[in-house]
This record gives structure tokens, sequence and C-alpha cells, in this order.
């Protein structure tokens, strides 16, 4: 009978430390990976999706759908108070604000002038220049008419364009 007792003893002592050795592992390994997906989670969602404020470059549709749901062009221009750096700038805080990515540019011509316009670069067909005045989808290239090139009218100065820069 002692035999037996000690035998059951040693049995239930060798299923105790078995099972809890068992539960000790898997306890163990869920609070860890619980621990590990929380923090892990949090890591990720700020640097997946940001802190509030992340751009995308559009595709061609969405940068002409924004363009034709901007109202930028519907303002005035005034000389001196209200012209095409202020039309770019616009443009592009409001197309940032929408989380698209949009650069503003600045054109240099060959006379004492300048003018500014808008960009994206759409991830179907790469860069597109904006004439936010107008809704125009335009073209640039250095040394060319950028008025007589688009279809706008000549103006009173020389509008070659020596060189542009654009500002992402």
């Amino acid at each position: 009978m002692r035999v037996l007792l000690g035998i059951l003893a040693t049995l239930i002592i060798v299923l105790l430390v078995g099972v809890s050795g068992y539960m000790g592992y898997y306890y163990g390994d869920d609070l860890g990976y619980d621990e590990g997906w929380n923090e892990g989670y949090a890591a990720g969602c700020i640097q997946g999706i940001g802190t509030g404020y992340t751009l995308r470059n559009p595709t061609y549709a969405e940068a002409m759908d924004f363009m034709a749901t901007d109202r930028t062009d519907e303002n005035e221009y005034q000389e001196g108070i209200y012209t095409c750096s202020d039309f770019a700038t616009d443009f592009d805080n409001n197309a940032e604000s929408a989380g698209l990515r949009c650069a503003y540019v600045y054109m240099e011509y060959t006379g004492d002038t300048g003018h500014s316009i808008a960009a994206f670069d759409t991830v179907d067909q790469g860069i597109i220049y904006i004439e936010p005045q107008f809704d125009k989808v335009v073209t640039l290239w250095e040394g060319m008419h950028y008025s007589e090139e688009n279809g706008f009218k000549e103006p009173d100065y020389e509008d070659v364009v020596r060189r542009f820069t654009i500002a992402w």
C-alpha cells in the first residue's frame, strides 16, 4: 500500500509539475504575444498611417477630380495683391489638405519676370503641371514660350522659360 501511495504521490507531483510547466509556458506565451502585439500595433500605426498628416501622390484621374472641385480658379487676380503665386499657393495648400502631394512650381522667364503654377506627380502618368488660375493642365520645359505653347494670350513681356524650380 505504501508503494502504491508513493507511486500515486509521484504521479501527482509529475502531473502537477507538467501541468504547471505547460500552463506557465502558454500563459507566458500569451502574455508576451499580447504585450508585443499591443506595442507593435501602436508603433505600426504611427509608422504606417502617420501622425495625422500624410500625403500621397494621386492618380491622374484623382488629380483631375481635385482640380475640378477646387475653387482656387474662382479667385480674382489683382495685380500686386493676389497674383499667380497666391493662386499656386492656395491650390497647393488645398490639395495637401485633401491628402494629395502637390508642388509649388516657380518659373523664371528670360526677362525680369516669372510665373508660379502647381504640379502633381501622378502615379500613373508622371508629373503634370497645373495652371491654377484657369484649371488647365499645361506643358513646361526650359526654352519654351509659356503662353504660346499653352494657348494663353501673349503677354506684353518675354515669357520664354529660362528655368523652373519644383518645391514639394
